[in-house]
């Protein structure tokens, strides 16, 4: 097995992304991506454990760290787009993709624009893309992007860094990721994000997956969602919630993160 990390740029619609590889070539690959306005470096601590035993690709999505100039405009069908174009890239026909709150959200609308590309899921600290909202919900997920433009950008940051971990060195990295966007672009993000949620109660994943998440973790209605979203999913093999972590769970329980997703791994050997 090879542990070395592999940098490359894939140029695509004027904008450099850039991803890495690790571990075992020939191992089936495991596809990381991170939440909006962070990085490639959100899996820092994972990467060893993941590539023990199986090929791991990590990138930095349009817009966000090295992937910059954003280029063409963050939208849902682009970002897919570029997804695949990876999967493309480096010849894997299918993939487990991990992807962590924005991330999740993107594997989700991927799983359902091309199942046969996808091996299996783990969707870390996400809110589920098809779940029926409340009225108050669904105002509150459109006013979210109009509000966050009230608030200074330094406060901004500052407040969104220290909500989602407990730990004060994943907040460092959470506020230095974060600062390299500017106020638009980021809340461009966050609201083309949002483009991949609709009311579909009935839709299935069709990939075996499973949810992880910190018990601390008070992101919109991820805790809210977690236990039912898992109880009506046929695939979904487990509904993960990690004690003492927060929405960036992999980062403040590194170990037990990659426990759990290896297991789940090892079910689909």
């Amino acid at each position: 097995m090879s542990t070395a990390t592999e940098a490359h740029v894939l140029e695509r619609d004027g904008c450099p992304l850039h991803y890495w590889l690790t571990g075992d070539p020939a191992a089936p690959l495991v596809f990381l991506t991170h939440g909006a306005g962070l990085d490639h470096g959100l899996w820092r601590d994972n990467l060893a454990a993941l590539g023990e035993r199986h090929r791991v690709l990590t990138w930095d999505v349009r817009g966000h760290g090295l992937s910059r100039p954003m280029g063409a405009p963050f939208t849902v069908d682009t970002v897919i787009a570029d997804m695949e174009a990876l999967l493309d890239a480096v010849g894997a026909t299918d993939v487990v993709l991990v992807g962590q709150s924005m991330g999740g959200n993107l594997a989700q609308e991927f799983v359902r624009r091309r199942p046969h590309r996808v091996r299996a899921l783990v969707l870390v600290d996400c809110a589920c893309n098809t779940a029926s909202l409340t009225r108050a919900e669904r105002l509150g997920v459109w006013l979210t992007p109009a509000l966050l433009k009230l608030y200074p950008y330094r406060a901004l940051l500052r407040t969104s860094a220290r909500s989602i971990s407990a730990h004060e060195h994943v907040r460092a990295y959470c506020h230095e990721a974060m600062s390299r966007l500017a106020k638009p672009e980021l809340l461009a993000i966050m609201l083309a994000t949002l483009g991949c949620m609709r009311d579909d109660p009935d839709y299935r994943i069709s990939r075996p997956f499973i949810l992880v998440r910190g018990a601390l973790s008070r992101a919109g209605s991820i805790a809210k969602q977690g236990p039912a979203w898992a109880r009506r999913e046929p695939q979904c093999r487990a509904d993960v919630v990690i004690p003492a972590a927060d929405h960036c769970v992999n980062m403040d329980a590194p170990a037990e993160f990659d426990a759990a997703v290896l297991r789940f791994l090892a079910t689909l050997d």
